[in-house]
């Protein structure tokens, strides 16, 4: 069955740069349709913070969001990822962002997991995908830059910036409040719609492929057909776009394929490498909207831009196809850093993935009531991990529902996160509140700064009041 296919861009706010570990601030969401246009009104939330967890006072200078305003404003972070799932899970939904892939959607899936809900069942069936703009913006920057205002370099690699708020100065976009997560929203659509009126072809083909199976047509691993692969791992002063050639599909993470950067000199054999990557070896996650384009994409300006030439990328993938040594599945290899390993089951979501079983009996849970979820006795879980986060969602949302025992467990629970955190990306109260006061009494800050200090000490304060008392 098809459904009505809409856009759902939205961006996130957060106290901290953990997708894991730190909490969403805010978010907002704007749906339109595939031209673009708006087609309902625009939604913003808040998330209250709970007591066992301290936000990082660098993400709330940039954000100007701290925890009294979300406090305020916000609702508890059930209802507040609720919401946003209702939305991700309407048939027909692209859910896109920017930059998103790597920590917008990764906060979400996170909260989601917290609260316990399947964090994957927004981007499978009824239509429903993802969508990241960033690698469109690359690949127009390096292959089809006419008409969009790419003069802004990045000072650390002299290659265009694609920073956002870069981007809406120099082609006029207003961002006015930048690291709000409205104000973002619009940013972003507001380039998707650059770039659809500027670079059509390029805008579209970058939205067909948005899914890995479309991905995977462009990709002939079997033939070893070069491609050209769009990503910031390439960044220098030429760009973020590389000629590779596809060498084998990973047999245990069947989403990546791995190929050779046919910018580097080819090695006469595998022998004595002890960096894949360094040596040229490059890992495409087919799963995470990569752009890659066939090399006929490539003109005259492109290569002069780029740097290198379609010939001799191509005479040297053929070099490599021949040495059959570099067919191998290479994967064991390299080590995926992508997340380094946690314990605690808050942190845990890629540990394990929910059995069906427990899928269904997770979302009976969160049909019940507070008080229900937790006097109802002992739930029939494969993961016994979920009897630890079941408690944890009811005292995080529902404090009120707690018995007096419970609420001594609760303030225990809470004060050793506060001095001890399980996870070195969480801040102890120790190092929180010597960051606020540092921030109050250096000439550096300037006094909306200090406001936010301010109000991040006063939070802390609180904090050891109720918890550490």
């Amino acid at each position: 069955m098809a459904f009505q296919k809409t856009i759902l861009w939205y961006d996130l706010e957060t106290f901290g740069l953990n997708p894991r570990t730190d909490r969403i601030a805010q978010a907002a969401m704007i749906r339109t349709d595939l031209s673009l246009n708006e087609v309902e009104p625009p939604i913003l939330l808040y998330c209250r913070l709970t007591d066992d967890y301290l936000p990082n006072p660098e993400s709330c200078l940039i954000t100007h969001l701290t925890p009294s305003d979300v406090n305020e404003k916000g609702m508890c972070e059930f209802d507040f990822i609720t919401r946003i799932n209702n939305e991700m899970l309407r048939p027909g939904t692209i859910t896109a962002g920017y930059n998103n892939m790597n920590f917008d959607d990764e906060c979400i899936r996170a909260t989601l997991y917290r609260n316990l809900y399947d964090p994957y069942e927004r981007e499978m069936r009824m239509d429903r995908s993802r969508w990241d703009l960033i690698n469109l913006v690359r690949a127009a920057a390096d292959l089809r830059p006419d008409g969009i205002d790419f003069s802004k370099k990045n000072p650390e690699t002299g290659a265009p910036s694609c920073k956002l708020t870069d981007l809406t100065e120099s082609n006029r976009i207003d961002q006015e409040g930048a690291h709000d997560a409205l104000v973002d929203v619009y940013a972003t659509i507001a380039v998707a719609r650059l770039i659809r009126r500027k670079q059509p072809k390029l805008y579209m083909w970058a939205f067909e492929h948005r899914m890995k199976n479309k991905v995977w047509d462009v990709i002939d691993v079997e033939r070893h057909i070069p491609i050209l692969f769009t990503h910031p791992m390439f960044v220098s002063e030429r760009g973020n776009t590389h000629p590779v050639v596809p060498l084998w599909r990973n047999k245990e993470k069947s989403n990546d394929i791995w190929g050779f950067d046919l910018t580097k000199p080819v090695p006469d054999s595998l022998d004595g490498i002890e960096d894949p990557k360094a040596a040229g070896f490059v890992r495409i996650a087919t799963n995470k909207c990569p752009f890659v384009a066939p090399m006929s994409v490539l003109d005259t300006d492109s290569e002069l831009r780029l740097g290198f030439s379609r010939e001799e990328a191509e005479r040297k993938a053929r070099m490599i196809v021949a040495r059959h040594s570099y067919m191998l599945d290479l994967s064991p290899l390299f080590k995926d850093q992508s997340f380094e390993k946690e314990t605690d089951p808050d942190y845990t979501i890629y540990d394990s993935f929910l059995t069906p079983r427990d899928k269904e009996t997770l979302k009976v849970l969160n049909s019940k009531s507070p008080e229900e979820k937790l006097r109802e006795g002992e739930y029939n879980l494969d993961d016994t991990k979920y009897h630890k986060l079941l408690w944890r969602q009811v005292a995080r949302n529902w404090p009120e529902a707690l018995n007096d025992k419970e609420k001594i467990q609760w303030k225990n629970f809470c004060a050793s996160r506060l001095i001890n955190p399980p996870s070195k990306y969480s801040l102890t109260m120790e190092v929180y509140m010597r960051a606020c006061n540092d921030g109050i009494d250096s000439l550096e800050t300037t006094a909306e700064e200090k406001q936010i200090f301010m109000k991040l000490r006063d939070w802390g304060i609180e904090l050891q009041q109720r918890v550490l008392s």
